[in-house]
């Protein structure tokens, strides 16, 4: 039976609209923010990893804190084949670096329950030191893994050592033939949050980048909602008498 849940996020704006859904509620700011809500009889903690999960360690902290009964890194993710499209939310049964790095899988009885609220199995999720901005690359990775993410794979270690039955949630942003044209790595602060004035004055500079970012804005709107409300599916399932237990 779980009780508890500890939903971990790269970026504020992913857990926006499913913070807005809920009355989730701040209950730590120092060092890193903390916010609860209650889901049918579970407890469930959110906080923040940043890009490239720069505050993991941090994460893995709360975990022992908290001692939730389940995981979950959840966010956005690049397509690395053809058939997974914009706002697809996909259910990674592995994870792993690149080259097969510290790979882990997520606990199948959750990746079964992601299933039944209509979650897609990806066989493996690659977590890559930086975001895959251009069409060649993502053919590449392609070869060996269904998507790209930059937290997954430290964090379900993390959770993996403490036996917290774990699992990855992502929702499809760019697909394989979408190009990343602007460059959000320099935009970012130390704790892996975008920071929009940096993204402004790099349209001001560069203003032939402003049509895709804009069609990134729109997709990654829908993107985050069908994440929030498959969240919430998610978690309506785990609520459920018959919810699968993780094995």
């Amino acid at each position: 039976m779980f009780n508890s849940a500890l939903v971990a996020f790269a970026l504020k704006e992913e857990f926006a609209p499913w913070r807005r859904r809920h009355r989730f509620h701040r209950i730590a700011s120092s060092p890193h923010s903390v916010y609860a809500a209650t889901f049918g009889s579970m407890q469930v903690y959110v906080t923040l990893a940043g890009a490239g999960a720069p505050d993991a360690q941090s994460i893995d902290t709360l975990a022992e804190n908290f001692r939730p009964s389940l995981a979950i890194v959840a966010g956005v993710a690049a397509g690395l084949k053809p058939q997974w499209r914009p706002g697809e939310i996909l259910v990674a049964e592995f994870v792993t670096g690149p080259g097969g790095a510290s790979g882990v899988r997520s606990n199948p009885g959750l990746v079964e329950i992601a299933k039944e609220c209509g979650a897609r199995p990806a066989r493996t999720l690659i977590t890559v030191p930086r975001i895959v901005r251009t069409v060649a690359d993502k053919v590449r990775l392609g070869h060996s893994a269904d998507a790209a993410d930059m937290e997954s794979t430290p964090l379900m270690n993390y959770w993996c050592a403490r036996n917290i039955p774990s699992l990855a949630l992502r929702v499809i942003l760019d697909p394989v033939e979408m190009p990343m044209t602007c460059n959000f790595e320099p935009t970012m602060d130390a704790h892996g949050q975008v920071q929009v004035h940096k993204i402004i004055a790099q349209l001001g500079g560069q203003p032939q980048l402003l049509p895709g970012f804009l069609r990134l804005v729109r997709q990654s709107r829908r993107a985050m909602l069908s994440l929030a409300q498959f969240l919430d599916r998610f978690f309506e399932q785990l609520n459920h008498p018959h919810s699968t237990s993780p094995q």
